[in-house]
């Protein structure tokens, strides 16, 4: 029988699809894993603390935490945790010919979450992992973000799908067992965000402003690169941008990254 394992963004259907699984509405899975990147929001690092706290009393799927490898550091040092130099994350080219190719998910979420499942199940290295079946949160709304595994030993699960829920049903799940709505969940220096997020961000999460103003202007030039990048579509840096509505770009895997 193959091991289920959730993968756990800390967003709304993530955490709604662990919370349900914990207290048997869907089926149980074995383990949760998030794979924290070292650049989520300080609201998200509060979520992840309050879940831990609460699975300890409501019979919690096991939670793992991944943290080896830190996006915020290699963006600075301006490598990834392989060694090799270049940008990990999609930043807006200065000349205006699109973004970057994005790596970070790969790097920072889905290898972490794979190497996590190889621990678990105790598998050498060089070994192939054992069949395991990946619970991604993505719900009805946004059943087109669906996609099928090309790994034979790993296969993509979507229970909220499966049970026809949707963001609002997993809203009410938060309500049902009195736990706090998480956030979008992504790294605060992503360039994916929209302009009412960065707004926000600036006005209510200082914190985290400043760690996206940092990284901004710590990857403007790139060695490999013969352009400057930045973080905001506009590119102009970040602390000099005037926000105006705007809707989201496409955003990361939810599971993988997180919604």
């Amino acid at each position: 029988m193959s091991m289920k394992v959730i993968s756990l963004g800390l967003g709304v259907q993530s955490t709604a699809m662990y919370l349900m699984s914990s207290k048997n509405m869907i089926e149980r899975a074995d383990h949760a894993i998030f794979a924290d990147p070292g650049a989520e929001s300080t609201r998200t690092y509060e979520i992840l603390e309050y879940l831990q706290d609460w699975a300890k009393y409501n019979n919690g799927i096991p939670i793992h935490v991944t943290n080896e490898k830190n996006l915020y550091k290699g963006l600075l040092e301006n490598k990834s945790y392989t060694g090799r130099r270049a940008v990990l994350v999609p930043a807006f080219t200065g000349n205006g010919t699109g973004m970057l190719m994005r790596q970070c998910t790969t790097d920072y979420k889905i290898f972490p979450v794979l190497q996590t499942i190889r621990k678990i199940q105790g598998i050498k290295p060089r070994k192939r992992m054992k069949p395991v079946d990946i619970w991604l949160g993505i719900s009805l709304d946004e059943i087109e973000r669906m996609k099928i595994s090309q790994q034979s030993n790993r296969t993509y699960v979507y229970p909220l799908i499966d049970g026809r829920m949707t963001r609002g049903d997993c809203l009410r799940i938060f309500k049902r067992y009195n736990f706090p709505i998480p956030p979008k969940s992504s790294c605060v220096f992503c360039p994916y965000h929209s302009d009412k997020h960065w707004k926000d961000m600036k006005d209510n999460s200082r914190k985290d402003w400043e760690i996206a103003v940092q990284v901004d202007d710590e990857i403007r030039w790139n060695t490999k690169l013969r352009e400057p990048i930045y973080l905001h579509r506009s590119c102009v840096p970040l602390k000099n941008v005037q926000f105006a509505d705007q809707q989201e770009l496409f955003m990361c895997e939810e599971g993988f990254c997180g919604l």
